[in-house]
């Protein structure tokens, strides 16, 4: 491709000292040319950054945590080149390609042009911890992947960062289903030793009908997928498969259909404005719940109130 010098490349890489690279770090990734655009905590032990790299050369070294990595903006004629425990890959950078590196993993990689990335970074106890339900009696192992054209992850990825940037109805609810899709994800096509059958099982009636009266009780409130997993006694990541196989659709949707169902009944009531019947039942403001409203019962608040 003519814009990396691959021999020298490996010839500098070899001769580098070994070394761990945090990217949630940003002091450490600035040394290498990297400009921190946006960091956010999804949860303990999952990050989200945005970074502004210039053309550079990382040194083989290893992460201290997977590191899923998505192009936002590349020019045109952008080259990157990664050796992987001695494997060389070049490729055209393109927007929305995805980086696997999982961590402890050595690595190195170097690029000609300025572009910018968002790098989602997990502790690898975490992620095990997300998808030990899926997989009981297998051990998981994140794979590798350079220049991957996936989708789903860069959509997942970027409607995380959207919802960081600008919080909507849902909030940690939502998050933490975007989180558990990508572990399922990852699990499904990027691991090995994958399950056959992954959470074939639904939640128990008594404990489904416990996790219905909470949501009912607690319309209002911020809810969580950590909150309704504990009132089920499983994990966060099981508790939303199995409400999924019991419900037919996650608790994050199950949680709109019902505050959509408790606005209706208290605006046939006459209990309360639209804006604040539209906070009673947990919205985060009033033209979310007018979205939410409008697609399921088919008008909006205002006409459904001036039929009643």
């Amino acid at each position: 491709m003519g814009a990396l010098d691959t021999p020298c490349f490996i010839k500098r890489m070899f001769s580098s000292q070994l070394a761990s690279i945090d990217c949630t770090n940003e002091a450490k990734m600035k040394v290498f040319g990297a400009k921190l655009l946006q960091h956010a905590i999804l949860s303990e032990g999952i990050e989200l950054l945005h970074y502004y790299h210039l053309p550079a050369q990382l040194p083989t070294s290893t992460s201290e945590q997977h590191l899923i990595l998505i192009n936002t903006n590349v020019s045109p004629d952008t080259y990157v080149e990664q050796v992987t425990e001695g494997k060389i890959q070049t490729a055209q950078m393109r927007l929305g390609d995805v980086i696997i590196v999982p961590a402890q993993l050595e690595a190195s990689a170097n690029w000609n042009q300025a572009h910018s990335y968002l790098a989602l970074c997990f502790n690898p106890i975490v992620l095990e911890q997300k998808v030990h339900e899926m997989v009981k009696g297998y051990s998981v192992e994140l794979l590798p992947q350079f220049a991957l054209p996936d989708s789903l992850i860069h959509s997942i990825v970027l409607a995380l960062q959207q919802e960081l940037s600008t919080p909507g109805f849902g909030g940690k609810l939502y998050l933490d289903s975007l989180v558990t899709t990508l572990c399922t994800h990852l699990l499904r096509h990027y691991c090995i030793q994958k399950p056959i059958n992954i959470l074939p099982s639904s939640l128990p009636p008594a404990t489904l009908n416990r996790v219905i009266d909470y949501i009912q009780v607690h319309l209002a409130e911020d809810l969580t997928l950590t909150q309704l997993a504990a009132i089920a006694k499983v994990s966060p990541n099981y508790f939303a498969a199995q409400f999924k196989q019991s419900m037919g659709i996650t608790p994050h949707k199950y949680v709109i259909q019902q505050r959509i169902a408790k606005a209706k009944e208290l605006i046939i009531a006459g209990k309360g404005t639209l804006a604040e019947i539209s906070n009673y039942v947990g919205f985060a403001d009033q033209s979310h719940f007018t979205h939410h409203f409008k697609r399921m019962i088919g008008v909006t608040p205002k006409k459904f109130l001036m039929k009643q």
